[in-house]
């Protein structure tokens, strides 16, 4: 994305998106299936990198948390209607029609992809694919990415306990695939709402105190799950998971942004993606470890403990993060970036 700019990787992605979903429509079978989803996985990511590096170059520091939020927001309605959609057309015509979606979808999608703008308007240093170990080292070096990679990661096991593990847990305690479904979706609606209000928290509270707030209500939201076994609770506690998600995601982005070099903002937006993908992976093996070993409800009360444990490290490693400048505000000083870097550009 840095060397090509977003334009080029989010028509790739599109392209991806719609080979895979041919093949999910014309081939019936395991393996190609398989390839398929890793097809979309590769396309997932990188259209990932470029739109949220889209949105950073379009945003001043005073309007970069803000613009995330609206990101976010339209990331979770697509959560919340895409599935609606895709159970609507599976129920009345098929598998077969539902997956022809995907690349139906992609042809209005493909020239909007190709009028994206450049990541930056000002001189950028070229950069090449073989110089991706170098920057990775020189993005790591700088302050402020260790703490975002981290609580991107402890999120990330969070959400994937949720969405791993928690339909099985529904379907346990004896609720019907709609009540299950409805569960969920008060997930993606918690997190809109509070989307819609990010700037504000941010302001008033500050990334650092959002962040540790929106981390330990996470960790009491699973922990409270195994307890309850009613419709109604279960949709508030889920409301409540999805807000806390809803605030951890765009503040990781705009952080991370924040940290490094505009040049860098591909690569460094690539690297909080590999860290989430590795959380992805590795959380499902424990929680599944756990679930077969005890019982279900052991994995929540496994994963609400391990986030309770993060709150004092995440307080620690953002204790000196503070509010973003206002709109007319001058933003801070930058630090100065790890020899070798290009020079920062807000």
């Amino acid at each position: 994305m840095d060397e090509r700019g977003p334009a080029l990787v989010t028509q790739a992605a599109v392209i991806l998106y719609a080979v895979a979903g041919v093949m999910l429509t014309a081939l019936h079978a395991v393996w190609p299936a398989a390839a398929a989803y890793a097809l979309m996985g590769i396309a997932n990511i990188g259209w990932a990198v470029a739109s949220q590096a889209v949105v950073a170059a379009a945003s001043t520091p005073a309007t970069r948390v803000r613009n995330y939020g609206y990101y976010s927001l339209w990331n979770s309605a697509g959560a919340v209607v895409g599935p609606v959609i895709g159970g609507f057309v599976t129920g009345h015509f098929g598998y077969r029609t539902a997956f022809a979606l995907v690349w139906v979808l992609m042809i209005p999608s493909l020239p909007i992809a190709g009028r994206l703008p450049g990541a930056s308007a000002a001189p950028r240093r070229p950069l090449s694919l073989a110089m991706a170990p170098r920057l990775v080292q020189t993005i790591l070096r700088e302050r402020g990415v260790g703490a975002v990679l981290f609580i991107s990661f402890v999120v990330v096991c969070a959400q994937t306990l949720q969405q791993t593990f928690y339909p099985l847990y529904l379907n346990t305690v004896g609720l019907s695939p709609t009540l299950i479904g409805i569960v969920i979706a008060a997930i993606s609606l918690g997190s809109m709402v509070v989307r819609s209000l990010l700037s504000r928290g941010v302001d008033r509270f500050g990334y650092a105190g959002l962040l540790n707030g929106a981390t330990a209500l996470l960790a009491v939201t699973l922990g409270i799950i195994p307890l309850l076994r009613q419709f109604w609770p279960l949709v508030a506690v889920s409301a409540l998971m999805g807000a806390s998600l809803g605030f951890t995601q765009p503040l990781t982005m705009s952080l991370m942004v924040e940290s490094v070099a505009a040049e860098l903002c591909g690569v460094a937006l690539g690297i909080r993606q590999g860290v989430q993908r590795l959380g992805a992976i590795l959380s499902p093996m424990v929680f599944g470890v756990v679930t077969a070993a005890f019982r279900i409800e052991w994995a929540f009360f496994l994963g609400s403990a391990a986030l309770l444990g993060a709150v004092p490290i995440v307080a620690s490693v953002t204790g000196h993060l503070g509010s973003p400048p206002r709109p007319g505000q001058a933003p801070l000083p930058a630090s100065n970036p790890s020899p070798g870097a290009p020079s920062r550009s807000d």
